[in-house]
């Protein structure tokens, strides 16, 4: 019996059956989709790091290296497993081709390296160890993406050739965010690089440790021990970190918009149901004076929206498992093959089982009202004006959040993509950077570059900023290092969250995560050992940044005795200035110099990659939801003003005037809401993505928003849609009859 009653009230009302199944499917695909795609990168990650034996903890270092010092360190301390040295020969850009394409214009440190023997190693795209022969190198995967290359291509370094005999995938500097990109050739092969004149070789210091090993205990005992630290500190958290934060990006746009439609899913199907229950109001209150019980109804309908449920939850389910792979292309590329077994499966059908449970809930609640209802209530009460009031509401809501489904992603690409981001990685915000790191004398070459720009009329202004690992006195005795990048800060500033960059002798401003994990804020004090005495600085800033892993400082002069690790120059030019030409002189005095621009292209390329595709699946959803609810709740209102409508036709009015009414009616609401979406998602979206990247360093976020693309994208994503819905929903307007009036209300 039950049975029949359900099919008969499907086949009676079969535009919102179809639309409640559609809400929970889609619910349920862009969850159980969110989850699938973290666990399977997640999962990658993890089992890439652990064949690849990524290190616990990894000292780079640029200059005289003892190998006795390092040996007995790691023998006095039993956390440490295994350690090794790694080389790493730097290549000059400009001197690099891959496949007919010069890197001169690249950002990334690259340079030469054999397999490390006892761990971090380099994979081939199967996963295993590859076996180099001379005049073979492999390549960084991402670069196959990056420049179309392919097995029996060509690498050129200066006058030397290497045949590509395939592709590695680099656990540790897989990211684009990672500013440093191995090449994996022949021991014999490196030996000659190495003997040439302008290779400078980095040593990569790598200690594997014992479970539960404090990596920051370890990084203080020995920065304290006086081993070799002229470089970055990475540990293995900070690897898995910068490679979900740059390839995640994508999965969190699609949790956002699947949060977004849940509520909407959730608010639509209550509405459907109070819809039906207004409906149905004299049947259940007959139901009611016969006796049938409170729970014998109640079960009446939750059997049947427990029918949606298995429906939508299957079809959601069978969606994401398809949309899967084309979404986790790049992934995959990276890391591997994304499937960790059944764990995946397992997590994606119990968050359809949580998305479907959370709508069912919602019927639930939305029951209760009928079952507060008395039978006199049930019988003669009516709420038709609140009802399509409510209706006109719900329609300006879902416009507002399908526009802000449209909105955040595509905020967030344009400000990424925008050379301004740069200030919340703590970069100046300039023209041109231009990097002295692969020389023998960084000072020397630094120093001719700003004699050069000086004399340069076609220089606007610049900055010739060092960089220098120098020692830190904590408040407990500890020493621990920081990399201190010094100059005039104030010609190309970076975003301060508190305090100011420094102007003077004596202060120094940190990085949100180095203030953060020293426990200092602006006004405290540091100690710093210079010319074997201490100095005291002060706190005066503390500033978005996020490269280097977050950890970095800056100030007006300190450890000038300290060798530079690496200088930068920022630099502004005239406007009638030819750039490349420009850019070309720099290059050959010995700096890779680029674009600004092309610099926040090359670092978030991937990222980049991966918000449009965000933004391409969040538009999608956005125009089908806004096309489906415009479209049902349009009908559903026709339907339920056909009385009214009848009776307009008997007085005069032709089925175009009141489709144009009709059409008012059904735009106000979808506009406003567009409107209302659009000041939403700039001031909340913002907030949100801003709460996000401050986790990983870039404090004090503002979304950049190129308004003539996104006003052009708005109308032809949802106002398009929305309309098309409104003229299919007000249809049934010209089929309605002016005698039906004439036939009663019900």
């Amino acid at each position: 019996m039950v049975k029949k009653l359900i099919w008969n009230d499907i086949g009676q009302n079969k535009l919102s059956s179809a639309a409640a199944v559609f809400f929970m499917a889609v619910s349920a695909m862009l969850l159980s989709l969110s989850v699938l795609l973290s666990s399977g990168l997640l999962g990658a990650i993890d089992g890439l790091m652990e064949r690849s034996k990524v290190p616990d903890y990894m000292q780079m270092h640029a200059g005289d290296l003892e190998l006795s010092a390092l040996s007995a360190f790691a023998k006095q301390h039993g956390e440490i497993r295994e350690w090794q040295v790694c080389g790493f020969l730097n290549l000059d850009n400009s001197r690099i081709t891959l496949g007919g394409r010069s890197l001169a214009d690249s950002t990334q440190d690259n340079g030469l390296c054999i397999q490390g023997e006892a761990f971090d190693h380099l994979l081939d795209t199967e996963n295993q160890k590859p076996e180099v022969r001379p005049g073979q190198v492999y390549v960084p995967v991402c670069y196959r993406m990056r420049y179309q290359l392919a097995v029996g291509d060509s690498m050129e370094i200066g006058e030397k050739r290497l045949a590509i005999a395939g592709f590695l995938r680099d656990a540790q500097m897989n990211s684009m965010m990672a500013s440093s990109k191995r090449f994996l050739v022949h021991e014999d092969d490196y030996a000659a690089f190495q003997a040439e004149e302008n290779m400078q070789e980095e040593y990569l210091i790598e200690f594997l440790l014992q479970d539960g090993t404090d990596t920051g205990l370890l990084e203080s005992t020995y920065t304290a021990a006086g081993l070799p630290a002229n470089g970055p500190v990475i540990t293995r958290p900070l690897i898995r970190m910068m490679n979900a934060l740059s390839d995640g990006t994508m999965i969190f746009e699609i949790f956002l918009a699947g949060i977004v439609v849940l509520l909407i899913s959730m608010l639509c199907i209550r509405f459907l149901l109070l819809l039906q229950m207004e409906r149905d109001r004299k049947e259940v209150g007959m139901l009611k004076a016969l006796g049938i019980g409170k729970r014998e109804i109640r079960q009446l309908y939750l059997a049947k929206y427990i029918l949606f449920s298995g429906c939508g939850a299957l079809a959601g389910l069978f969606a994401a498992f398809l949309l899967k792979a084309p979404l986790a292309g790049q992934l995959q590329e990276l890391y591997g093959v994304m499937d960790g077994g059944a764990v995946p499966a397992v997590m994606a059908v119990l968050a359809v089982l949580i998305v479907e449970g959370i709508l069912l809930y919602t019927v639930r609640c939305a029951l209760r009202k009928t079952e507060r209802l008395t039978v006199l209530e049930a019988l003669y009460a009516t709420q038709e004006k609140r009802t399509v009031r409510g209706q006109y509401v719900l329609i300006g809501f879902v416009a507002a959040a399908c526009t802000l489904l449209v909105l955040v992603p595509q905020n967030l690409y344009t400000t990424m993509s925008d050379p301004a981001f740069v200030t919340y990685m703590g970069i100046g915000d300039s023209e041109i950077r231009m990097d002295v790191r692969q020389s023998e004398n960084i000072d020397a070459v630094t120093e001719q570059i700003a004699e050069a720009l000086a004399q340069d009329a076609r220089v606007k202004q610049y900055a010739v900023l060092r960089t220098r690992a120098c020692p830190v006195l904590l408040a407990d005795g500890e020493v621990t290092r920081l990399t201190v990048e010094t100059g005039d800060h104030s010609v190309f500033p970076v975003s301060c969250l508190a305090g100011a960059l420094p102007q003077t002798e004596g202060e120094i401003a940190l990085s949100a995560m180095n203030a953060e994990e020293l426990g200092v804020t602006v006004g405290d004090t540091l100690r710093l050992p210079e010319d074997g005495k201490e100095t005291v600085y002060t706190v005066c800033g503390i500033y978005s940044d996020i490269t280097n892993g977050g950890r970095t400082a800056k100030a007006c002069s300190v450890g000038e005795d300290l060798p530079a690790r690496w200088s930068v120059v920022y630099v502004s030019l005239e406007n009638a200035v030819e750039k490349e030409a420009w850019l070309e002189q720099y290059r050959q005095m010995g700096a890779d110099a680029i674009d600004l621009a092309d610099y926040v292209k090359d670092t978030y390329g991937q990222t980049l990659t991966q918000l449009q595709l965000a933004a391409k699946v969040a538009a999608v959803t956005a125009a089908l939801v806004i096309a489906v609810v415009v479209m049902l709740f349009m009908r559903l209102l026709v339907e339920k003003e056909r009385y009214t409508i009848s009776l307009h036709k008997a007085l005069g009015f032709t089925g175009t005037d009141l489709q144009k009414s009709w059409f008012v009616r059904g735009a106000v609401p979808v506009f406003a809401g567009i409107c209302a979406g659009l000041v939403c998602g700039n001031l909340f979206g913002e907030s949100l993505c801003g709460a996000v990247l401050q986790s990983f360093g870039a404090g004090g976020f503002r979304f950049i928003v190129a308004w003539k693309e996104l006003l052009a994208k708005i109308p032809v994503v949802l106002a398009g849609p929305a309309i098309l819905a409104i003229l299919i929903g007000i249809a049934g307007i010209r089929r309605i009859r002016a005698y039906e009036c004439c036939m009663g209300k019900e």
